[in-house]
């Protein structure tokens, strides 16, 4: 029962930040590709670059790899919300995209 009351005055506290103006939330990051072997779409290289669109980084031998750089890479938050690890060159690595969602 404590609980359960921590839980909504924790609630209601971040319900009152919100009404003040100041957003306790983060932008969720965009969908992934309906499956790991699609490349997401659209490819900025497709739309000229403009946003919001996913831009290929690079390439890497396993999804392991490709997500252990993320977490080593800083990108900047203000252009980007999130990536994507996909299959890449027919299924023989694993490419890196950034969703990019401002120019």
């Amino acid at each position: 029962m404590r609980k359960l009351r921590n839980t909504v005055a924790v609630l209601a506290a971040a319900t009152a930040l919100g009404g003040l103006g100041i957003s306790t939330a983060v932008a969720a990051p965009p969908a992934a590709p309906a499956r790991i072997m699609e490349s997401p779409t659209p490819d900025c290289a497709d739309r000229g670059g403009r946003a919001p669109c996913y831009e290929y980084r690079t390439w890497f031998w396993t999804f392991a790899n490709c997500e252990e750089y993320v977490r080593n890479h800083e990108v900047d938050p203000a252009k980007y919300d999130g990536h994507v690890c996909a299959v890449f060159t027919n299924g023989a690595t694993v490419g890196l995209w950034y969703h990019k969602y401002r120019d």
